[in-house]
């Protein structure tokens, strides 16, 4: 299945790694980014493999986390035929938040 990405999915993205090359380094971020690229492979895969999320305003939002930093989460829903990618956040914030208007 086809994966479609929002402009906020791609803005996380940059701000996560970020974030890690200025805390931890440049080889934590792309460690992360490597576990990113594996999760949306699995997303991909298995598109039902996310948790489906009842907690958040947005129907049909899944979440999958990253294998190896479990505290960030993809954000994704499924579409006819193609796989939305929304967001890509730590899990330790207001989720619901998030997904305001």
């Amino acid at each position: 299945m086809k994966l479609t990405f929002r402009p906020q999915f791609l803005v996380d993205v940059d701000e996560c790694a970020d974030y890690l090359t200025t805390e931890a380094g440049e080889t934590v971020a792309l460690a992360w980014y490597e576990s990113l690229k594996k999760a949306l492979t699995q997303i991909q895969e298995v598109p039902e493999i996310g948790r489906l999320r009842q907690d958040l305003p947005m129907a049909g939002i899944r979440t999958l986390n990253l294998r190896k930093y479990p505290n960030y989460l993809v954000f994704y829903r499924l579409e006819k035929d193609a796989i939305e990618l929304l967001r890509v956040r730590q899990g330790m914030m207001n989720l619901p938040e998030l997904f305001s208007e």
